[in-house]
């Protein structure tokens, strides 16, 4: 086999581009106007001849029709759409050859076995992934009879059918050949080409789809049959009915496909897998392809009587004479005729036949090759063949054209390979390789006008005629200028003497004599147009105003031929042409006068103040004009005055003063209306962009974004838009290079901060010369550091703070000959206590990097470790940390989480499903497996590509903008984007079949995140795989589910259905709690497996609760199908042991453990190692969730605290902080940010402050609930920045922070302190919540004080102040907030669970991968003002906010941005003002879409002024140009006229293009004194220039021609 690229298929799609699928070997490659776009591989059967097996064709997708590209194998065929997705289906028969509709394929499969061929169909139809593979339909067309014989064309016995179905297709002896489409876009022709093996003929049969109405160009038989068709749906046989089976099975796949072989064997893991049964579908009960069938094999098909018909076959054409074989070259094509009929054209045998609207041959000639190509006409197909002589010919309305090639090629075209839009591929004799040639036959644009404007002029017949005869004579012209003389002669003197001849049929003279008002009419229309064109050359212009000239003397039209003579249609020099000898003048004394439309009158007239404006006559108004019914217009004959539309339409809106989306709604609404514009005369130009700038100023966002786009307003349409990238909207040719952002270092900088924490730093921080700690920060998370954090070093700080790879420098010397012998020891200890805070870096990091980095979608993302080294003693070497016992999965894994967090979010939501497999770890050989290192490196890169799955789908959505539940499911399923959100099932069963426990928690919780609040049905199915209860009996324990899993999946049922108030879901949840509850097994022992995503019933518990608070989260009892459940009596139930248990003693495992080991295990804290209830924590957090924000007393009342001292010392602390805290969050408009309402929730018995005055016990309680407290202040401030909710928060961490740091004496102290450790865990995340992402000092103090290395900290205790730490510098600082809204306080209090771990793989009541969702409550933090052209910072930009005042009058609020977010509550309009940009305003009314994007993107985007629509059009020096130009022709022309004393002077002056300068100069200021009437005066200097410019030019031409004019053709200019 050659190495060589083989073409395998083409299709051109007008959409999309032109597909192109070559081969070479068992590869394909698809390419899209020559950009590759995948390949594929195929592989055992398929390979011997895969070029006959791919196949383009379309398919329904849920967005219209999709290009698809079809590999068949041996037994399954693999659909490749072009959006991505993939389908296999498998066969259930071999295919032998396959063939495109315009929807769907036909495929013929293999020859069956002799003992039943002749009963079996051969053709079926596919019209879709999702459907079978279905019989034929045979239409009974009129002419059936001229196939000579009757065959076995039905299933039943007689062909005669008296019931009125359709018959079946069942002709074996039809080979499928070729089929062909109209790609015309409103036609839905389609004809199959066939080889009958019996009559040994071809056949041409025209394909309809019996859901579709059938082709309207079709004969009256053919439409007489084919009506039968659309009202018949099923195929009628004469056996009883039968039982259809299931359909074929079909898997859905991604694009990136290994091969076709393996594809097959791929099996799925959640619904049903693609088997090769072919009992599947009902054509696969019949082995076609095995050994001879059973007797009743044939019957099954007469069997089928409800099957549907879906394509039906009627024969059109048939072959004059039979043939030994079919034609190798046999081919079918559509083509358009010079109308835009559909023709067919069929080739075999070296003979073309064109078939008719009624499949009559209209034409015959000999052809080697043939194919359809867009040669000249926009939108319709011309024919394009090879000449028995290998020349390549054009033929158009039956006239045949040579092409020009090049002398190597002319006579050597073997045949047509395929084209492309105006070009071909030809292969030459000899070569094998193609040969690319244009085909294109370039008409100038005037003649094509003049042409196309008659069709709304002569009956359809007579333009036929008239084009046959011009394009014979037009294609053989030598240049444009020879066109119009080509043209002119046929249509004044009826015939054309050039070579080759070509004349006039005497019908068409006729109807042009008799329709010359018309005709006369339509040419004035092409003038004016062509005289609006810059670049149209005058000689040209000029040429067709001789035209109308001569035509209007020959046909009688005295008075229209001296109108035009007056108006200075031609010059004075060509009038001696334009005379005829009167013996030759074809005068009429009855003929009407023509109507001569001028638009300088017109536009005149309609501007005059005291006229009632009319609109201009176009080509459309020319049947109700002159009483012309039978005119049949040509497809893009409307823009054959295109120009001309547009300028007549903006002058008549601007008469009326009508809205400015009314006047530019037609422009606005072309596909390129810049381009358009830029094709207007220099004058046009300016009349049409002063009032673009007229409208600029006065837009508004309502407006249709077309308009909005033509305007140039990009800024309006930015702020109306929901794309998260709105740079988007702006073209490319608009975006002007970004400009760095101030530094900020002038003394007038108000944002920046205060200078403090350099000399903090200076006091504390030992400086390391010479190491940075920059990362790669994008565009916008630099600017938001340099505006606030220019002039001091915290952001600096915070970054080495936080920094996880960089090693340790410690001043203890290990030098002393005593320190040598522990020298190791003593570092081995130290490492040990620096990994406690170095693992616990990635947490921070993924709050101190979010959204800051750019991506690169062509490369995997890299992923920081962290690394544990120090230098000690000042020694240059660093001893590094290596791992023992310690399991750093978690650790790996929160570094995937933060590198994945650190993408620009906006970038990573439009990242393809196929990245995310780029990042896949590099799986090791097969004989590595006894390679530990190797195996160790992949785990690694296992556990940190988990993380980075979960932190993908983090970053997948924003959060909604619609409050009510059902728009914000839609809307959420909406805007679905990302990568987990279009991720495949094939690509998510990978990931889980792997069946590692951290990757199963992050895809499920990612998947959960990605499509939270949809309700996802694929994604609900996931999760119900790893939940036991949703599972059939013991199936639980063939998939051996960690508790860790299960509590991930759990969770993400929560937030899938987050909400959504889902009877299911809630009784589900119940039921795990109260099972929970009652469960005696101790699971804490499978927490010493190696599975680093084990749990324990805790851990379930809480997710539980956890995620029924999420399904009815604030809603509380005003839940709408949940009242019968009682779900706060019943979950009450669930804590502390309110319920009797079931029978038998309940037993604690744990009471038995050790005190010592208890400690140990919990870092210290009085409290049990299980509670009394494992589900207490969960059945509170859930009696929380419900509750949330609901201020509802009685479900606070439930979690009410002990009162009594005896009671409250046998408490857990941790539970009267639970309970504390969800009952603030319960009353939530109770809570105050005071020290009184701090001091109000703790009960009696420890309101004392003084330790020495109470009990170890009660003082313990006492912080637990004051961190309880301080947790709900920040909760419901978080983000806010509130300055009490701040102070008070600060107050109380300063006195934990004093008992936490005092030393413990004894046993109590002991547990004192470590108690107040925990406690200050909450006080660093809650202080820090409140002033998220402000980087606020006083804040940064206390949490870089906590940063050391102790042997008293644990992982936990430098997680919770890490974590604190990134919140404080949220994405860099400055740029982001946490969100305060019920969601977010929900996601919050699960993210920061105020229990933190004590080693680097505890997991018990918490899990870990649960600390980011964080992610989900980001938001903004400030008001941006952006340049919607280049997206930078616009500073100094002014932000007044209109909002109605209490006393019914508006009150005015202004602020400069960058500001933060202001209290959007009350305001009603938003108007902002910068210098070098445009005034913008917006109403963002209570509910209004543009409210609710303002509030979430917090973002304001402006135009700059420099930055107007007028790229690529003339400036106002051109115009100035112009206006001196046609004033020194005025002088010019009228000194000549005067200087003249001769009436009729030798040599005529030339003044029909000064005319028409001066025409258009009228027009220009009629139309500025309109502008400036209307608008008062014009806002924008250019505007202004243009319309004080125009009026003092009109006024000097006038005064000149006044003074010097004495002769007619001076006045002429000002009439």
């Amino acid at each position: 086999m050659d190495g060589r690229q083989a073409l395998a298929a083409a299709l051109d799609d007008a959409a999309t581009g032109s597909h192109r699928a070559h081969t070479q070997g068992t590869a394909v490659s698809w390419t899209v106007d020559g950009r590759f776009v995948r390949s594929f591989r195929a592989g055992g059967a398929a390979s011997a001849a895969i070029a006959e097996h791919v196949a383009f064709t379309r398919f329904t997708g849920s967005e219209g029709p999709v290009v698809s590209l079809c590999v068949f194998g041996a037994d399954t065929l693999v659909i490749h759409y072009y959006t991505g997705e993939s389908f296999s289906v498998a066969l259930p028969f071999g295919v032998e050859r396959a063939c495109a509709l315009q929807q769907g394929l036909l495929v013929q499969r293999r020859a069956a076995e002799p003992a039943f061929a002749g009963s079996l169909p051969t053709l079926f139809s596919l019209l879709g992934p999702r459907s079978e593979f279905k019989m034929l339909g045979l239409g009974r067309a009129p002419d059936m009879d001229r196939m000579g014989r009757q065959r076995q064309l039905l299933l039943s016995p007689t062909p005669a059918r008296t019931d009125g179905a359709i018959p079946v297709f069942n002709d074996p002896n039809i080979v499928l050949l070729a089929t062909a489409a109209s790609r015309r876009s409103s036609s839905q022709a389609q004809f199959v080409l066939c080889w009958d093996t019996g009559a040994r003929r071809h056949h041409v049969y025209q394909c309809t789809v019996v859901d579709q109405p059938p082709d309207t160009e079709c004969t009256a038989d053919s439409d007489a049959s084919l009506s039968q068709l659309s009202n018949i749906s099923q195929l009628s046989a004469s056996r009883p009915r039968m039982a259809r089976q299931a359909s074929l099975s079909v898997q859905r796949r991604s694009s990136a496909v290994p091969s076709i072989g393996a594809a097959s064997r791929r099996k799925s893991g959640f619904a049903s897998a693609v088997k090769n049964d072919r009992r599947s579908s009902m054509l696969g009960r019949i082995s076609l392809n095995d050994s001879p069938a059973p007797n009743y094999a044939a019957d099954i098909f007469r069997e089928q009587r409800q099957m549907r018909a879906e394509v039906v076959l009627q024969l059109c054409w048939s072959e004059r004479r039979s043939r030994e074989e079919p034609c190798a070259d046999a081919c079918v094509c559509v083509v358009q005729s010079a109308a835009g009929a559909d023709v067919v054209c069929v080739l075999t045998g070296g003979v073309l036949v064109a078939l008719d609207a009624a499949f009559e041959e209209a034409m015959r000639c000999p052809a080697v090759s043939m194919a359809p190509v867009r040669a000249t006409r926009p939108g319709l197909d011309d024919l394009l063949l090879v000449s028995p002589t290998g020349d390549l010919l054009l033929t158009l309305g039956g006239i045949a054209k040579p092409l020009s090639l090049p002398h190597r090629l002319t006579g050597n075209v073997a045949r047509i390979v395929y084209t492309e839009n105006d070009q071909a591929a030809i292969e030459l004799v000899g070569h094998p390789d193609p040969v690319l040639v244009s085909t294109h036959v370039r008409i100038s644009r005037i003649a094509r006008a003049l042409v196309d404007s008659l069709s709304f002029v002569l009956s359809r017949s007579a333009f036929l005629l008239l084009w046959r005869s011009a394009v014979s004579s037009i294609l053989h012209a030598a240049n444009a200028d020879d066109e119009m003389d080509r043209l002119s002669s046929l249509l004044l003197h009826g015939s054309d003497q050039r070579e080759p001849a070509a004349s006039l049929p005497a019908r068409v003279k006729a109807e042009l004599r008799d329709r010359a008002p018309a005709v006369l009419f339509a040419f004035r229309l092409v003038y004016e147009d062509s005289a609006l064109y810059k670049f149209e050359p005058a000689k040209r212009v000029a040429a067709v105003g001789q035209l109308l000239l001569r035509f209007a003397l020959q046909t009688g039209q005295t008075r229209a031929h001296h109108a035009l003579l007056r108006s200075g249609l031609v010059s004075a020099t060509n009038m001696g042409l334009i005379e005829t000898p009167a013996a030759t003048r074809q005068r009429s004394a009855d003929r009407e006068p023509a109507i001569v439309p001028s638009l300088a009158k017109w536009a005149l007239s309609v501007l005059d103040a005291d006229s009632q404006p009319q609109p201009f006559p176009t080509l459309e108004h020319m049947g109700n004009l002159f009483e012309i019914t039978d005119t049949e217009p040509v497809s893009g004959g409307r823009d054959s005055t295109k120009l001309l539309n547009v300028i007549a339409n903006v002058l008549y809106q601007l008469a009326l003063g009508r809205d400015a989306a009314l006047v530019l709604r037609q422009l606005a609404n072309d596909k390129a209306p810049m381009q358009l514009l830029c094709q207007l005369s220099v004058d046009m130009q300016w009349l049409v962009c002063s009032v673009i700038e007229d409208m600029q100023q006065r837009c508004i966002s309502s407006w249709p974004a077309s308009v909005l786009r033509l305007l140039g307003r990009y800024d309006m349409l930015a702020n109306t838009n929901e794309q998260s990238d709105c740079i988007a909207v702006v073209p490319s040719s608009c975006r002007a290079a970004a400009k760095p952002v101030d530094s900020g270092d002038g003394e007038d900088d108000a944002l920046a901060g205060p200078k403090g924490i350099v000399e903090l730093c200076d006091q504390v921080i030992e400086p390391h010369a010479g190491q940075s700690y920059a990362w790669n920060q994008s565009q916008r998370s630099r600017e938001f550091s340099a505006l606030a954090f220019s002039r001091d070093l915290r952001l600096d700080e915070a970054e080495r703070l936080l920094h996880m790879s960089a090693p340790t420098h410690t001043t203890a010397s290990l030098d002393s000959a005593e320190a040598a012998d522990g020298a190791d020891g003593l570092k081995s200890q130290y490492l040990g206590l620096l990994a406690r805070r170095v693992l616990a870096l990635p947490l921070s990091q993924s709050l101190l990097r979010y959204s800051a980095q750019q991506l690169n979608p062509q490369d995997a993302l890299p992923i920081q470790h962290p690394a544990v080294a120090a230098h000690f003693g000042g020694s240059k070497a660093a001893s590094a940390w290596t791992v023992d016992a310690a399991d750093m999965s978690w650790p790996l894994f929160h570094s995937g989480v933060a590198a994945a967090l650190s993408v620009e979010r906006d970038q990573l939501r439009r990242a393809h499903p196929s990245w995310v497999l780029l990042n896949w770890p590099v799986e090791p050989a097969d004989t590595a497996q006894d390679n530990p290192d190797a195996m160790k490196e992949f785990n690694t890169a296992l556990a940190a590509h988990a993380g980075f799955l979960l932190g993908v789908g983090l970053l997948t959505r924003d959060p909604v903008l619609s409050n009510s539940n059902d728009d914000r499911r839609q809307q959420q399923q909406r805007n679905s984007s990302g990568p987990l959100c279009n991720m495949p099932p094939w690509q998510a069963f990978k990931y889980l079949s792997k069946r590692h426990g951290l990757t199963s928690i992050a895809l499920l919780l990612g998947c959960a995140c990605a499509h939270r609040g949809t309700m996802s049905s694929s994604v609900s199915k996931i999760l119900s795989l790893h939940i036991p209860t949703l599972l059939p009996p013991g199936s639980s324990e063939l998939m051996l589910l960690s508790y860790g899993t299960q509590a991930a999946a759990m969770l993400g049922l929560g937030l899938l259905f987050m909400r959504s108030q889902n009877r299911r879901m809630v009784e589900v949840m119940l039921h795990e709690l109260e099972s929970i509850k009652w469960d005696a097994r101790d699971t804490s022992a499978r927490l010493d497996g190696a599975d680093p995503a084990e749990s324990t019933s805790e851990c379930y518990s809480l997710a539980s609760g956890f995620a029924l608070g999420l399904t009815v989260l604030g809603y509380g009892q005003s839940t709408r199908t949940l009242a019968d459940l009682r779900l706060l009596d019943t979950l009450s139930e669930f804590i502390s042991g309110q319920r009797a248990g079931p029978p038998g003693p309940h037993v604690n495992s744990q009471t038995g453990s050790s005190h010592d080991a208890t400690l140990e295990m919990l870092g210290g804290l009085s409290i049990s190692a299980r509670s009394e209830s494992v589900s207490d924590i969960g059945a509170i957090a859930a009696i929380g969730l419900v509750f949330l924000g609901t201020n509802y007393a009685p479900a606070a009342q439930r979690l009410a605290l002990p009162k009594s001292p005896a009671q409250l010392r046998e408490a857990d602390p941790f539970l009267m902080l639970w309970k504390s805290l969800m009952r603030s969050l319960i009353m939530l408009d109770a809570v105050q940010s005071t020290p009184a309402w701090v001091e109000s929730t703790i009960p009696r018995a420890c309101a004392s402050s003084e330790r020495g005055t109470q009990f170890p016990d009660l003082f313990r309680i006492r912080l637990h609930i004051i961190a309880a407290s301080c947790m709900a202040i920040a909760l419901k401030h978080a983000g806010t920045e509130d300055p009490r909710a701040h102070s008070t928060v600060l107050s109380y961490f300063d006195e934990i922070e004093q008992v936490a740091s005092k030393p413990s004496l004894g046993y109590e102290s002991s547990l004192t302190r470590s108690a107040a450790q925990s406690c200050l865990d909450v006080m660093c995340v809650a202080t820090a919540l409140v002033m998220a992402g402000s980087g606020d000092i006083p804040t940064m103090a206390r949490l870089r004080a906590l940063h050391g290395v102790s042997a008293s900290r644990s992982y936990g205790n430098h997680m919770a102040s890490h974590m604190a730490l990134g919140i404080l510098f949220l994405g860099g600082g400055a740029r982001f907030t946490l969100s305060h809204s019920l969601e977010s306080i929900a996601l919050l209090l699960i993210a920061f669970f105020p229990r933190f771990p004590q080693q680097y793989s505890d997991n018990r009541e918490h899990l870990q991968a649960w600390r980011h969702l964080w992610a989900l409550c980001v938001v903004p933090r400030c008001l941006v003002v952006r340049d919607v052209s280049t997206g930078r910072m616009c500073r100094d930009a002014e932000v007044s906010l209109v909002e109605h005042a209490p006393d019914g009058g508006e009150r005015v609020t202004r602020v400069v941005s960058p500001v933060p977010f202001p209290d959007m509550a009350n305001v009603r309009t938003v108007c902002v003002s910068a210098p070098g940009f445009m005034p913008l305003r917006l109403d963002v009314m209570s509910g209004s879409y543009t409210r609710r994007l303002v509030c979430k993107r917090r973002v304001l985007y402006m135009q700059p002024l420099d930055d107007t629509p007028k790229r690529g059009l003339a400036t106002l020096t051109e115009y100035m140009q112009w206006l001196a130009t046609t004033k020194a022709g005025v002088d010019s022309m009228c000194e000549q006229l005067v200087q003249s004393d001769d009436p009729a002077p030798s040599t005529p002056v030339d003044c029909a293009s000064v005319i028409r300068a001066v025409e258009q100069l009228r027009i220009c200021a009629r139309a500025a004194r309109a502008l400036t009437t209307a608008r008062k005066s014009l806002d924008s200097h250019a505007g202004g220039c243009w319309a004080e410019s125009t009026f003092l030019a009109w006024l000097d031409i006038r005064q000149r021609v006044l003074l010097l004019g004495r002769r007619d053709e001076c006045r002429r200019m000002l009439v």
